[in-house]
């Protein structure tokens, strides 16, 4: 069951690692077409993400570490960066130019936060596998020069904070449901 979740992990990771390394990203688009690429891509995003959220629903709990008492305080505000970070991402506003890797910011962001507020090994390969993806991916882009689109439009930065406010509480409400994890348990 881990090993599914670990698959799930290093197959996301590997197929964002292609959009890393522009000579790699156009022979894959060259091999299967330009138009082709683009939904190919997503459908193989949305079944590594399938495999990710089974392998964690059927993970078991192996206790690696205590995480400290106020882990989970700083996940909802890492997660909430995070999701500020998506929002920026999503739309075309001067601050995904200044940023440059807002998509590896906000995983970052949220792996960091959940990783303080769990301490099992399915979290562990879960949040620290996407968290060394990330900034390795970021590292490569960096090195190969991506930069997102020139394009920017104004509005854009206010409604990307709109935005990614919106979908992190639409994620509290769906948490429970998608995950199996209720998300305020303020009690705690």
């Amino acid at each position: 069951k881990m090993i599914l979740l670990g698959f799930g992990v290093l197959l996301f990771v590997a197929l964002h690692g292609v959009a890393a390394v522009p000579a790699l990203k156009a022979l894959v688009k060259q091999r299967v077409g330009e138009r082709v690429y683009g939904p190919a891509f997503g459908v193989a995003s949305v079944i590594a993400l399938a495999v990710i959220v089974l392998g964690w629903r059927m993970a078991e709990f192996i206790p690696v570490y205590e995480p400290r008492p106020w882990g989970w305080y700083v996940n909802y505000l890492l997660t909430f960066v995070g999701f500020l970070c998506l929002g920026i991402f999503l739309f075309r506003g001067t601050l995904r130019q200044r940023l440059r890797f807002p998509m590896g910011l906000a995983v970052i962001f949220w792996a960091v936060g959940h990783c303080l507020a769990n301490g099992d090994a399915a979290s562990l390969i879960l949040f620290g596998g996407l968290l060394a993806g990330s900034i390795a991916h970021i590292a490569v882009a960096a090195a190969n020069g991506i930069r997102p689109s020139p394009e920017t439009r104004l509005g854009h930065d206010g409604m990307s904070f709109i935005f990614g406010a919106a979908l992190y509480g639409i994620m509290t409400q769906l948490h429970p449901a998608l995950i199996g994890v209720p998300i305020f348990a303020l009690s705690r």
